[in-house]
């Protein structure tokens, strides 16, 4: 089930060892057979990796259960922040928030509409009343 499910995914046996922490010829003897008796904390660590149940892995589910898709790079980012400590965490939430909101500024969006030619002074006023509020909400963070 291992290697059907990392085919599936278009995952190398490198990218599993790498997303797991086990080496890759004992991944390749997990697919094999060659190890047939597979710790409970390695499943959950290759049930993880391949976003599946360790039930799947284990053949007692037919479906994997997919509850949605991550990339190498997500996986691996998510892999670091669930090794680190409480203040680790804190301090990569904050500059996660801060990264987003440069990124998703309402305002920008807003602005876009000071372009369209038939634009109201109405449209406009409520566009610059919505920038003043962003504005506002920065200073105050």
């Amino acid at each position: 089930m291992i290697n059907q499910r990392r085919t599936e995914l278009n995952m190398t046996m490198e990218e599993l060892a790498k997303l797991t922490g086990v080496s890759t010829p004992t991944i390749q003897r997990y697919e094999s057979g060659e190890i047939k008796n597979v710790r409970r904390d390695k499943i959950k660590l290759l049930a993880d990796a391949l976003q599946c149940s360790p039930a799947y892995l284990m053949g007692w589910e037919e479906k994997a259960q997919e509850q949605f898709h991550l990339t190498l790079s997500e996986q691996l980012h998510l892999n670091k922040y669930r090794s680190i400590d409480d203040k680790g965490k804190h301090t990569v939430d904050t500059i996660l928030e801060m990264e987003y909101r440069r990124c998703n500024k309402p305002y920008l969006l807003v602005n876009a509409a000071h372009a369209i030619e038939d634009a109201t002074q109405d449209d406009l006023d409520f566009d610059e009343e919505l920038i003043r509020k962003e504005l506002e909400s920065q200073k105050n963070d």
